[in-house]
Formats: structure tokens, C-alpha cells, sequence
């Protein structure tokens, strides 16, 4: 697959640097700020344009296959194909192509309008599509206290991307039984954090068991279904959780985290 992710944007036709400099308040105007991109991504299956959600522009692979499978289009990165992922001067065009045992799921999960970084059902066409009884079910991950707070003092070290670029992005990891962070994805969005996350893992065939999620936004209802969809046990949020987000990790048997506001963690699931 041709991949052509960049951290630049494009505006008018130009690629905008995101180590611009940019005008402050002290008169300094050559100090350099690093600008965050938030571009438009079209997600194409078989050739049919499906979505187009706001990303940072890069994990792009990861993204998709991620996407696909929270989503419920895919139960398997088996049945996923990545086939390219083209800049062009609106944002990004990744292309896959599914298994026809699947691509008729396409219709139940079709967005109509454009997917907003920090929205995670934007376009859904039926309330059908986001009926809370047809969350599954998973095995409850054992989450000690030590091993949840090892992996939050360690996250900072891996969002590079967030100490570059202002601290903006949310980042989404993927942390093993004993405490070790596996692996992590940034993203302007929560929803698209988590997807490129939940997307690496499938991609490179790393076993869920008995491992979390660790996310360093709040804990919506999206959240939970995505981490339940793919299989994964435990889910640890450095913000507090949605009502419906917590009856919904209780009905899948999803282990949920969250902080509170006074700096404790409470486990909701």
C-alpha cells in the first residue's frame, strides 16, 4: 500500500508547517508555536465513500482499520484490506476493501455528514445504529491500583506528539497485565485516539488479554462501546465517566477507571 501520511496540512493548495511562527502578545513575532493539524479524512470501503471524520493527519492506517472494527463493520483485521491512503488538497482518502461476508454492513453504519474530531456518532443515520442493548460483552480485566498508576506515570513519556505540537492531542495506549504501555496513538479527537489504538493493535496481532485501555480524555459512551467491540477487558480514563457510559461498561463486564475531579480514582465497573 502506497501510504503518504505527513504532519503537514494543506490550505489553499499550500503545505502549512506546523512550526510556524506566529504573532504574541509580547511583540516576539519569531517565536515558534507549533500548530496542531485538523484535516478531513474520506474513509472509501470498496470503492464507497463511507465517512469523512477530522483527524490529525497521521496513523492514518491505523485509523481505518480501527474505525472499521469499533464500528462493528469488521469482526476481524482479516477482513480488512488497507489499499491507500492519498493526500490530496481537501485532507486524506484512505481506501480499503472489505469481505464481501461484510460490506453489507456498510448500510446499518453509514454517516451522511461530516465526523467532527471531538464527536464520535456525527452522520449516524439511525437511532438504531447506537441502540444500547447490542453492546457484547468481554472478560473483565484484572486492573490492579499499582499497575493502573504505573501506566499513568509513564504515559506522558509517550505522547511525543502532545509535548510537540502544545499539548492538544489526546493520547490512547494499550497497556499489558503488568503495567507496561504496549503501545500509544495521538489524535485531536478522543474517538479517533482510540480507534488508531484500537486499529495498531489489530494490525499487529498484540494479545488483549488481560491488558486496558488508558486514555487520557473523559469516559463518554462511545468510548466504552468501541473498547468493547474489539475485545478489550479494561478501560482506565483520566477524567470522569457519563452515566450511561458507566451502565453500559457494567452490562459488558468491561473493568472502567476513572479519575475523579479531586485527583482519586474510582473504579465504576
Amino acid at each position: 500500500m502506497n501510504s503518504k501520511s505527513s504532519d503537514n496540512y494543506i490550505v489553499d493548495g499550500r503545505d502549512l508547517d506546523l512550526a510556524r511562527a506566529v504573532t504574541r502578545n509580547d511583540g516576539n513575532d519569531d517565536a515558534p508555536m507549533a500548530l496542531q493539524a485538523e484535516v478531513p479524512a474520506a474513509l472509501t470501503f470498496n470503492g464507497r465513500s463511507h465517512a469523512v471524520m477530522m483527524v490529525s493527519p497521521h496513523d492514518l492506517e491505523d485509523f481505518m482499520v480501527g474505525f472499521a472494527l469499533s464500528e462493528g463493520i469488521a469482526d476481524d483485521v482479516s477482513q480488512i484490506t488497507l489499499r491507500d491512503v492519498r493526500k490530496t488538497l481537501q485532507g486524506y482518502v484512505i481506501e480499503a476493501d472489505l469481505h464481501e461476508d461484510v460490506f453489507d454492513r456498510l448500510d446499518a453504519r453509514q454517516r451522511t455528514l461530516e465526523g467532527r474530531s471531538g464527536c464520535g456518532l456525527c452522520g449516524v443515520q439511525s437511532l438504531d445504529a447506537v441502540a444500547m442493548d447490542k453492546i457484547g460483552t468481554v472478560t473483565p480485566g484484572n486492573m490492579p491500583q499499582g499497575v493502573v498508576l504505573r501506566a499513568i506515570d509513564a504515559l506522558p513519556d509517550h505522547q511525543t506528539r502532545n509535548r510537540e505540537g502544545g499539548g492538544l492531542l489526546h493520547a490512547s495506549a494499550f497497556v499489558d497485565v503488568s503495567g507496561n504501555i504496549v503501545l500509544t496513538r495521538e489524535d485531536i479527537g478522543r474517538h479517533n485516539a482510540l480507534d488508531k489504538v484500537l486499529g495498531a493493535i489489530a494490525r499487529q496481532g498484540i494479545e488483549t488479554a488481560g491488558g486496558f485501555i488508558l486514555m487520557t480524555s473523559r469516559c463518554s459512551y462511545e468510548i466504552v462501546t468501541k473498547t468493547v467491540q474489539c475485545g478489550v477487558g479494561g478501560l482506565v480514563t483520566l477524567s470522569g465517566p457519563t452515566l450511561t457510559a458507566v451502565n453500559l461498561a457494567r452490562q459488558a463486564g468491561l473493568t472502567l477507571i476513572c479519575r475523579e475531579r479531586r485527583g482519586l480514582f474510582r473504579r465504576f465497573a
